[in-house]
């Protein structure tokens, strides 16, 4: 006689396999997007604060003295042309808003750019 087919055991062998794999691999695959998510967003925050230096080289007049610092939003960089298309947090997949705060700094002639995170809404980490 000819037999078609897999056993009930066969087939539940496999399905064990199958789910010790699943269990194995998804927090792997969990951590390497989160990290990746973490990567995208460092790197919108670069853009950001790269869109700002721009804006302090076209706007050498507002710069803050020595030991001072000024803030402008990320609707100003979109306003002046610097940040064409909306930019999205990868974290939480919402539009960074435009009350979004750089802070341009002034210490000892050297100017640092700084987005302040904590105006950053959703969990980041």
């Amino acid at each position: 006689m000819k037999k078609n087919g897999f056993t009930l055991l066969e087939l539940m062998g496999v399905l064990i396999v199958l789910a010790i794999l699943a269990l194995l691999v998804t927090p792997v695959i969990s951590k390497t997007i989160k990290n990746n998510k973490k990567k995208l967003y460092d790197i919108q925050i670069e853009v950001i604060e790269k869109a700002a230096k721009d804006y302090a080289i076209k706007n050498k007049d507002l710069l803050p003295e020595e030991g001072e610092a000024i803030i402008i939003t990320l609707g100003e960089l979109k306003k002046s042309g610097l940040i064409k298309e909306e930019v999205r947090n990868p974290m939480t997949k919402e539009l960074f808003s435009n009350d979004l705060k750089i802070q341009i700094g002034n210490s000892h002639n050297q100017y640092t750019y700084t987005v302040l995170e904590d105006e950053v809404s959703g969990d980041q980490y």
